[in-house]
């Protein structure tokens, strides 16, 4: 309501009132420019920032926020927000980010769609432009929110969708079941952290949500053939005529 839009070349405008809407009405429309406010329930709006720069979107970000706290600021710039603006916002300010933007970030026109830089899925090996908008939504999420328990069910309901549908859909598209594709996030979340953390193996196994150590022990070492504390000691694995191989998951073609 401060500005008038249309002298930005911009004709689509739509809102969202939950990260999860976000995710959805993002993923539909891709947009160029995203107006998010620092918290969103129980994510905060750069963590939407940069799950979506994860997937391979290129939109630009800016933060609306009440505090004006260095730390925060930081954090939004680490996540690839460009932009960070407090309330209450004035036209001007909205201005000036506009124009930082055209002239940076669009080069003063609007991107076609599909010019974000191309990435893979770390699961998949995949880019994230070969897989379905169902897909790509359930993945965001699952990125945004692997720590907790997490089911195709929960998520199904959230997207006002049919677990049944996007079960299948999802499996179409990865080869992967919903539950497969969780538990090899977490096995690279947890792997990252092993390697550049001194955590203690229980507390990662806790921060990549689960519950029972031994369960994580099991997945870990089923998943990249050693233990974690193998990993962590820098242990190789050796082929039967004693040469070294490479650690991978069983969907990575290298480690």
């Amino acid at each position: 309501m401060l500005l008038d839009w249309s002298n930005y070349g911009i004709s689509s405008i739509i809102t969202a009132g939950s990260y999860v809407e976000a995710v959805d009405k993002a993923m539909d429309l891709t947009p160029h420019i995203a107006l998010v406010s620092l918290h969103l329930g129980k994510y905060e709006g750069y963590e939407l920032a940069a799950h979506m720069r994860s997937i391979g979107l290129s939109t630009i970000f800016c933060i609306l926020a009440e505090e004006n706290d260095p730390e925060l600021i930081r954090a939004s710039m680490r996540c690839g927000v460009q932009d960070y603006l407090l309330y209450p916002l004035h036209a001007e300010e909205m201005q000036h980010f506009l124009a930082r933007t055209l002239a940076h970030h669009l080069d003063g026109t609007q991107p076609e769609i599909g010019e974000a830089k191309k990435r893979l899925d770390p699961v998949l090996g995949v880019e994230y432009t070969d897989l379905s908008k169902i897909t790509n939504k359930i993945i965001l999420l699952v990125r945004s929110n692997f720590r907790a328990p997490q089911t195709l069910t929960a998520i199904a309901a959230e997207l006002n969708m049919s677990a049944k549908y996007i079960g299948r859909v999802f499996i179409k598209d990865t080869g992967l079941k919903f539950s497969e594709y969780l538990m090899s996030y977490r096995m690279l979340e947890a792997r990252k952290l092993i390697v550049s953390t001194q955590e203690k193996i229980s507390v990662i196994a806790n921060m990549v949500g689960y519950v029972h150590l031994n369960n994580f022990y099991t997945h870990f070492k089923t998943y990249f053939g050693v233990s974690p504390s193998a990993l962590r000691n820098n242990t190789p694995t050796h082929a039967p005529d004693g040469s070294v191989s490479a650690l991978g998951g069983s969907h990575e073609k290298s480690l």
